[in-house]
């Protein structure tokens, strides 16, 4: 159930660069929410929302938040940062550019957002992504979302492409689609480009992906800092 307060319930605030999709590379100030509706199996951020590793946390205003913020991009990231009434931040954005990264499980029509990052979450992680939800956020902001997706191995790969295939608006409105490879804690850097590169060549060798925006991108910040927090 979704938390209506004015104050945020925050794990962390850092600045960094974006290390995943379509704004890769980007200096941005991220804003870590606590709490999360899912327990995903490989979950790299399990000290938002795991009862033992997450600690109490920050109760902070719009204002104290935004007086943390450094970079122009601004990044609301969980746990679930949807579980929490992000309207009166996002009042207070100006003219810095924001995106909400989101399992897409929970929808609230919030205008404000440049951009919507879906990562709906398939087998290997324990859930399965839900349709309706990313239906309405296709259908309300198709035209400012990418759809990112962890994958590990074939069967993670062909969910992927069943659930495009269920949802026509993604190539309609050339939503961006975003193939990664899960990480995994202490995994060597030559380990996972290894794992990165056999997932390119297998889109590279299927024509179903032909239709659609696709990227095939590394965890940048996985490749640079490795399993390090709050960078």
């Amino acid at each position: 159930m979704a938390v209506e307060t004015r104050t945020l319930s925050v794990c962390e605030i850092f600045t960094s660069v974006q290390g995943e999709g379509a704004f890769i590379g980007q200096p941005s100030t991220f804003v870590r929410l606590l709490r999360c509706n899912l327990r995903c199996l490989w979950c790299d951020t399990t000290y938002s929302w795991r009862e033992g590793e997450m600690g109490p946390g920050v109760e902070m205003t719009p204002e104290a938040i935004m007086a943390e913020v450094c970079a122009r991009a601004v990044v609301l990231t969980g746990g679930e940062p949807m579980m929490q009434d992000l309207a009166p931040l996002l009042e207070l954005m100006g003219d810095r550019h924001v995106t909400i990264e989101t399992n897409a499980t929970i929808f609230k029509p919030y205008d404000r957002v440049d951009w919507w990052s879906l990562s709906p979450k398939l087998g290997s992680s324990g859930h399965k992504p839900n349709r309706r939800v990313i239906g309405e956020f296709l259908a309300t902001y198709g035209d400012r979302l990418q759809l990112k997706f962890v994958v590990d191995g074939e069967p993670d790969l062909a969910q992927v492409r069943e659930l495009l295939q269920d949802l026509p608006l993604v190539a309609e409105r050339m939503a961006p689609v975003v193939l990664q490879p899960v990480g995994r804690a202490g995994e060597s850097a030559d380990s996972y480009l290894a794992r990165l590169r056999i997932l390119a060549e297998s889109v590279l060798a299927d024509p179903f992906w032909a239709r659609y925006e696709l990227r095939v991108l590394p965890q940048l910040h996985r490749l640079m800092w490795g399993d390090r927090r709050g960078i």
